[in-house]
């Protein structure tokens, strides 16, 4: 007990030998202890530095791909005449009396779910505050944003955690 102050076993796990996840509320450029969503994922190299990066990176493209593709999929939609309302820009309400109104809204509504946590996902990585992953995130959206952006007004908005 002497030099921990009553802190001992608060590692997570009793693996004394590995170090805990860095918790930083500071812009940082931090290469060691660096958790990245879950206790594994973990930076502690240059070299996983660069793969975390590398992967960060395509999560904020992949990001702006799915989006594009659930854009794309709703406008189908509107557009086959199935959905009614949903082709006018200023509704996006699905007539709830059909079979084929309700199956889609439960799409919608699952989609819009899976997207909040991916969103959400993204967030949580920007909240280590690290300067490495915080650029990897802006990095993978720009460039998804520009391999996947549609050239209509209304198509350039800030990303939302949900």
């Amino acid at each position: 007990m002497p030099g921990h102050g009553g802190h001992e076993g608060h590692g997570g796990g009793g693996d004394d030998s590995r170090p805990m996840c860095a918790m930083n509320m500071s812009l940082n450029w931090s290469t060691e202890n660096v958790c990245v969503l879950f206790d594994f994922w973990r930076v502690n190299s240059t070299t996983s530095l660069v793969f975390t990066c590398a992967a960060v990176f395509m999560l904020g493209y992949f990001y702006e791909c799915l989006r594009a593709k659930l854009r794309s999929w709703e406008t189908r939609t509107a557009s086959s005449g199935g959905t009614g309302a949903l082709a006018d820009a200023t509704s996006t309400l699905i007539p709830r009396d059909t079979t084929s109104g309700t199956s889609i809204r439960w799409k919608r509504a699952i989609y819009y779910g899976l997207m909040v946590a991916y969103s959400y996902s993204l967030m949580l990585i920007f909240m280590t505050y690290n300067g490495y992953l915080i650029i990897s995130v802006i990095g993978g959206a720009i460039a998804g944003h520009y391999s996947y952006s549609i050239d209509e007004p209304g198509a350039v908005r800030g990303a939302n955690c949900h």
